[in-house]
């Protein structure tokens, strides 16, 4: 089956907003308040980047499991097993310097846990998903009720206790995968699943004000709804535009790019701060900091093709 290019360029887009505002956000510490992010009490723009990022992954979820459904299953489990080692291993390896804690959950880990989890829900049907998403969300009544919210509090995008809290977002963009897989983006069961997490976040948002650091339910419900509006604007405008094809390069390699950008900015400019004795984030003037982040994701890429081009010629 071949990939399907809308979902690349959706990730890639994503994947390019985390890039940039992890290294703005490492850079500057005099943002405005449009690029604040991550800040507890509150949503911005910048944190719905993340949400997208989980949200595609669900759609390539959706393929990745249709091109697999006719394996045994000792190598269906094997190469699931597989994928969630590494990127669990890659979310350890990272986690002292991009969740500020060993063994803290960052990005990639909490990608790893949604992974598995939809992999093992993906044999239920539509309702089942539907009845799964809003419980969960529901569920969150019973952390204010009981005076838990507090558990979030002090870890990167809230700790391992809000992974349930995002699944809702991945197993969402999983469903409106599967579905388009069968019978196209704007079928009926999407209409249907879009338009009940409108009603759901309408119905939340009276009770829950929005948080990304606690994951309330209308942050969570709005994230999917932003994902869907962006996803569905890049799936019109995909065959239009060339500069998507990079996005969609990008997006068929997120966790090299994520790794890269580690690996060749951000463990440097760590090891630069405690050399120097400086604190993280620099004090660049937000400008400079957008303008350096913007260079680096573009020498990134370069990198990235340099190593494709190297792969290739050996």
């Amino acid at each position: 089956m071949q990939r399907n290019h809308s979902i690349d360029a959706f990730r890639g887009f994503a994947i390019i907003g985390m890039v940039f505002f992890t290294l703005t956000l490492r850079l500057s510490n005099n943002l405005p308040d449009l690029l604040r992010h991550n800040v507890w009490g509150s949503t911005h723009l910048g944190d719905f980047i993340l949400p997208m990022f989980l949200f595609a992954s669900g759609l390539s979820l959706a393929y990745y499991l249709q091109k697999r459904e006719k394996e045994k299953r000792n190598l269906f489990i094997k190469n699931i097993s597989k994928r969630f080692i590494k990127l669990v291993l890659v979310g350890i390896s990272l986690s002292f310097f991009s969740a500020y804690g060993f063994l803290e959950m960052d990005e990639v880990m909490l990608s790893a846990l949604l992974f598995v989890t939809c992999v093992v829900l993906s044999r239920f049907e539509w309702r089942v998903i539907f009845c799964i998403i809003f419980f969960i969300n529901l569920s969150y009544f019973l952390l204010i009720v009981f005076d838990k919210v507090d558990i979030f509090i002090g870890h990167y995008l809230g700790g391992y206790p809000a992974a349930l809290y995002y699944l809702p977002i991945m197993l969402t963009g999983f469903y409106v995968g599967r579905e388009s897989v069968l019978n196209g983006l704007w079928c009926d069961k999407n209409k249907i699943m879009i338009s009940a997490t409108f009603l759901f976040f309408l119905f939340f948002i009276i009770f829950i004000p929005m948080n990304k650091l606690t994951a309330t339910p209308s942050f969570i419900l709005l994230s999917i709804l932003f994902s869907f509006l962006v996803f569905s604007i890049i799936n019109v405008i995909i065959n239009s535009i060339s500069s998507l094809k990079r996005l969609e390069y990008i997006g068929s390699k997120p966790l090299r790019y994520w790794l890269m950008m580690y690996i060749l900015i951000l463990i440097p400019l760590w090891f630069y701060a405690e050399f120097y004795k400086k604190k993280l984030p620099l004090d660049l003037h937000w400008y400079f900091g957008i303008s350096i982040s913007l260079a680096l994701i573009i020498v990134l890429l370069g990198v990235s093709y340099l190593i494709d081009y190297i792969t290739i010629s050996n």
